[in-house]
């Protein structure tokens, strides 16, 4: 009997163990995010938001992310020309080294193009939208897709290069769309301080609050914005 009574026992903390196992698994990944620009002079960077008005040859972009778990991030960049541009992952931003690999690791910082680089803003005025997609997993499509489009360009060929960026709006498209928190603390009653991220750009220190990305797996996150 007592054996019995073990055996149970035993199978009753295996199951129980199982069991938090797999709500860990599926916990949806958390991201803190910022979306910044900044123009010389500002004392400090804006949040990029939905409809920000920004200026050719003025304006810099730069997005920070930290995810709370090993995760696949992609963020695409469509002009208003209508060409794609992966910003993340990616090795070299304009000659120089960035390093910014999938996967991603959790509670680190990610600084898109750099930590101390901005993109500037040039070419074509019109609407520029960024997407951001997390999952836990390598996307392959997503990734032969836009292999596709870096191929189209390698050998000049734009008919190619825009129906394999078609193919890759559509894939970003139908995806479930997530959206983002800001400032996610400042509505909580909380002695805990607001987490924020530091930022040093030409001898200047910068302190932006993070938001939050309410993240689903696969899911993406586009910001359209206007550059005149």
């Amino acid at each position: 009997m007592n054996q019995l009574k073990s055996i149970q026992t035993i199978g009753i903390i295996l199951i129980l163990l199982l069991g938090i196992n797999n709500i860990s698994f599926a916990a949806p990944i958390q991201v803190d995010i910022k979306y910044l620009y900044y123009r010389n002079g500002w004392d400090n960077y804006k949040t990029l938001k939905d409809g920000s008005v920004l200026y050719r040859e003025k304006d810099f972009l730069k997005i920070i992310f930290t995810p709370s778990q090993h995760a696949y991030v992609y963020i695409f960049s469509k002009g208003s020309s209508g060409n794609f541009y992966r910003i993340f992952p990616q090795r070299e931003f304009k000659g120089k080294v960035v390093n910014n690999f999938n996967p991603v690791s959790a509670g680190k910082n990610y600084y898109v193009p750099k930590k101390d680089k901005m993109f500037s803003l040039g070419g074509v005025a019109g609407k520029e939208t960024i997407y951001f997609i997390v999952s836990k997993h390598a996307d392959v499509e997503l990734e032969s897709q836009y292999n596709q489009i870096l191929h189209a360009r390698s050998i000049k060929n734009p008919a190619d290069e825009v129906v394999a960026s078609r193919a890759l709006e559509e894939n970003v498209l139908n995806r479930d769309i997530t959206d983002i928190v800001y400032d996610p603390m400042s509505a909580k009653e909380t002695p805990k301080p607001v987490p924020v991220y530091e930022i040093t750009e030409a001898g200047k220190r910068f302190t932006v609050i993070r938001d939050r990305l309410l993240s689903c797996e696969g899911c993406v996150l586009g910001v359209t914005y206007e550059l005149r």
